[in-house]
């Protein structure tokens, strides 16, 4: 036994009156002494020899909860009711602690039967802990306790704001803390905390607004927690001007403030402010966590900057992190959009341990690499490795044989997925839907079309790009009718599919008709895919000076695929070699190492008879060492 628990236990002893104030004196102290040795040996009960105490029992049952025991804690409690021993209201708030750290719903409703047994239900604190375990399992109950308490103090009602806005319900939140108001009753910073996220949810700025007003006036305003919740409220509110500037006034800034900072600056499309914070936060010395990495790896994708994703991948290497398969699969899925295969595959090689997800991210690579084949490979590998594939390695599977136009290993991945079960999965039809049309069986991709019951916006799309493909554009614009009938509202993706079918089959005024329509009708402002189908429609038809006018209106920056429609016009159209001209030095600024530009210009220099300038661009072509692309061809064998 301990030296000060045996002295404790000698005095006791030598005590010619023994009260209830001393016994109670004689637990603290031996609870203490648990406490500070970081060992169990002995209990308050056993010290003083008293079995028949309420003091001592909960010393014992409190400090087991203390040390995260809560089971044991929950045992005492039993012998403890065994032995006939009254608990008193620091004895259930004990018991209840515990069984919150254990999350068990049964044993929360039994020591709440037994609260209201013993006449405790109605104890504000027994109620406010009894909400705080109920809060994450049934907020009716909450609401019933809530609603029994006579005297309700900020700590009950703040316990039960956080409750609505933790289960989602908001308006309730904000309505108890305008009932706090009317009350009387002061909020204090868990209040403010609680009720911050309830406005975020809700999107209610004004509201926000106004409790950052209320909490201006109070002390607790500088409290870093309730700033963190301020720049959190702002920035899901879509106020990110604000948001910062309630950052940059935290005087004490922990983890919490950088990575509600960062997410703020995530939710609110702003990734490249997102990898400024980042680095600041760096210099601070903060300890890193999985989330945050996850979080910055989606961000570089956003921002669209590979040197930053080679930067997170070596950061990730010194600190350890590539141990998260998670991680590691969102590096791949980075180096997939940003064409970096090579790097992709020496990471998929150094993970440990390749989950499904990892398996399917590697075939989702190659699948949109100019590697199509090898995501075949892969696969192989996976089976060999005894991996079960799900619907998403079908999909990346099904995209790699559209690419390579291998029907018949389509048909092979469409037996496997009507044998599983998964043929229902609206993102594997419409990949199969893909497939058929690509390689011109668009009579396969429309009767897998018609067997849907149920289409969704991706497989009605689907259809409508299967059609475009093919040249069948007025079938195109009578699919996106039916669609529409339907009830089903397009998205871009949609407008991109008709739009590029339009163009490909001359349907001009129906083209311009619909991508004028995308704005006013659908609220949908065009993007850079939308004006290059424009823009192809237009040279298709040998209109490439309205196209280049168009091109100088438009409101965003034009990028390749817009320039190599005009370009490709340029050929279609006589007399327009100052335009090709023009548009080939645009082209060459944007990917100075694709020699198709040079050579389609020597081509229109000869097309005119200038064959000293076709010359000099064959020379030039040679000086800088640029070579055409191979072209090749690929025969399915048996």
């Amino acid at each position: 036994m301990n030296p000060v628990c045996r002295n404790a236990r000698k005095l006791y002893g030598d005590m010619t009156q023994k009260d209830r104030f001393m016994r109670k004196m004689i637990c603290n102290l031996c609870s203490r002494s648990f406490c500070n040795n970081c060992s169990y040996f002995g209990d308050p009960v056993e010290v003083l020899g008293d079995r028949d105490d309420t003091v001592c029992w909960t010393s014992k049952i409190s400090y087991l909860v203390r040390k995260k025991q809560s089971q044991e804690a929950i045992g005492e409690f039993k012998m403890m009711l065994f032995n006939e021993i009254r608990p008193n209201y620091i004895t259930i708030l004990s018991v209840i602690r515990g069984i919150g750290e254990l999350d068990m719903e049964n044993m929360t409703r039994e020591i709440h039967c037994f609260a209201i047994k013993i006449g405790l239900e109605t104890d504000i604190s027994v109620a406010t802990a009894l909400i705080g375990i109920y809060s994450v399992q049934d907020l009716v109950i909450v609401r019933k306790l809530f609603d029994k308490i006579p005297n309700k103090d900020v700590i009950l009602l703040s316990a039960v704001v956080s409750a609505c806005a933790k289960r989602g319900y908001p308006v309730e939140a904000f309505d108890l803390f305008r009932e706090m108001q009317f009350f009387s009753i002061c909020p204090n910073y868990v209040t403010i905390i609680s009720v911050l996220p309830a406005c975020a949810n809700l999107g209610a700025l004004s509201c926000g607004k106004e409790i950052h007003g209320f909490s201006i006036k109070r002390p607790f305003c500088s409290l870093t927690t309730v700033q963190n919740s301020l720049v959190d409220m702002y920035a899901k509110c879509g106020n990110l001007k604000n948001s910062i500037q309630v950052f940059n006034g935290i005087l004490k800034k922990d983890i919490v403030s950088w990575k509600t900072m960062i997410r703020g600056c995530i939710t609110n499309d702003c990734p490249i402010k997102a990898l400024t914070y980042f680095s600041q936060m760096r210099t601070y010395s903060f300890q890193l966590d999985e989330t945050i990495i996850g979080d910055m790896v989606g961000v570089t994708l956003e921002a669209d900057e590979p040197q930053w994703g080679l930067t997170f991948h070596s950061l990730l290497l010194k600190k350890g992190f590539l141990a998260f398969v998670s991680i590691g699969t969102s590096l791949l899925q980075m180096y997939a959009k940003f064409g970096i295969v090579g790097s992709a595959r020496i990471l998929f090689d150094q993970l440990i341990y390749k989950d499904l997800i990892a398996w399917s991210s590697m075939i989702s690579v190659y699948a949109q690499s100019e590697n199509p084949f090898n995501a075949l490979d892969i696969f192989k590998q996976m089976q060999s490795a005894n991996e079960k594939p799900n619907e998403i390695t079908f999909v990346s599977l099904l995209q790699a044989f559209a690419s390579m136009r291998a029907q018949e290993l389509g048909e092979i991945i469409q037996a496997h997925v009507t044998k599983s079960g998964h043929l229902s999965n609206p993102f594997l039809s419409s990949s199969l839907i893909d497939l058929y049309c690509k390689v011109g069986r668009i009579n396969e991709g429309k009767c897998l079309f018609n067997q849907i019951p149920i289409k969704d916006l991706i497989c009605w799309s689907s259809m409508i790009n299967g059609y475009g493909i093919n040249g069948y554009g007025n079938d195109a614009l009578a699919t996106f009718s039916r669609m529409l009938n339907c009830g089903i509202k397009p998205n871009e993706v949609t407008f991109v599919s008709v739009l590029s079918a339009c163009s490909h089959c001359g349907l001009e005024y129906e083209g311009w008709s619909l991508f004028y329509s995308m704005e006013e009708n659908y609220h949908i402002i065009p993007k850079l895919a939308h004006y290059a189908c424009m823009v192809d429609l237009l040279s298709r038809r040998g209109n490439v000076e309205e196209a280049l006018k168009f091109v100088d209106k438009m409101p965003l920056e034009p990028d390749k695929r817009i320039w190599g429609a005009i370009l490709a016009g340029c050929r279609l159209t006589r007399g327009s070699l100052k335009i090709a001209e023009f548009v080939a030095k645009r082209l060459i600024e944007l990917d100075k190492e694709n020699p198709s530009y040079y050579v389609i210009l020597s081509n229109l220099y000869a097309e005119e008879g200038r064959w000293g300038d076709m010359e000099k661009m064959r020379k030039y072509v040679d000086a800088k060492g640029l070579k055409k692309t191979i072209g090749y061809s690929m025969v399915e064998a048996n």
